[in-house]
């Protein structure tokens, strides 16, 4: 999986990883989202070993948990999407608007090459073929309300993403981008 290569979305593992994250993002979700000192330290029971301290506001969505890296005093607003079937890292003083997806996962392009039969054990009655690709978010960055950022991107430090914006591709450091897809507009500086 963190590999890039293809993987059974469905295996019986990988479910079992995703139903600890739940109950570990079951108690953080518990905590006020105004009690800032308590949800810091409840997120490291969710979150990659090593994160934060940073904020992360519930609601929020999560396969996984720990494969979500969080630098030093990031901002994650609420309603944010985790699809962390690879490495998300969040660098340190990011900020991140609200109901922004962060999408690591993706299928096959041919639709007869996305599922397969089962194999004994399969909690599914079929195989469901997922590939992922890492994300990174370096820091200083600033991710805008309802962007999407799609599998296999890396936002320089200090850019800026439009809310909104579907990043596809990488943005360089201190540049503004918009758009569907997102495209260059200027330099943080100009």
């Amino acid at each position: 999986m963190l590999a890039g290569r293809h993987h059974n979305g469905a295996d019986p593992f990988l479910f079992e990883l995703k139903s600890k994250a739940s109950k570990a993002k079951a108690r953080l979700d518990a905590v006020s989202n105004n009690d800032l000192p308590a949800r810091v330290e409840a997120a490291k029971d969710l979150f990659a070993e090593g994160s934060g301290p940073s904020i992360v506001l519930s609601p929020f969505t999560i396969q996984y948990g720990r494969h979500v890296k969080l630098g030093k005093w990031s901002f994650v607003n609420y309603g944010a999407t985790f699809l962390d079937s690879n490495i998300i890292t969040l660098g340190d003083f990011v900020a991140v608007g609200p109901n922004v997806q962060f999408i690591t996962d993706t299928h096959p392009v041919r639709p007869e090459d996305r599922f397969q039969p089962p194999k004994e054990g399969d909690p599914l009655p079929f195989r469901v073929v997922n590939y992922a690709l890492p994300i990174t978010v370096e820091n200083h960055a600033w991710i805008g309300a309802g962007a999407i950022i799609m599998p296999g991107v890396t936002i320089g430090e200090g850019a800026v993403v439009a809310a909104g914006s579907i990043v596809t591709k990488d943005v360089p450091s201190r540049m503004i981008v918009a758009g569907n897809p997102a495209r260059e507009l200027r330099s943080v500086d100009d």
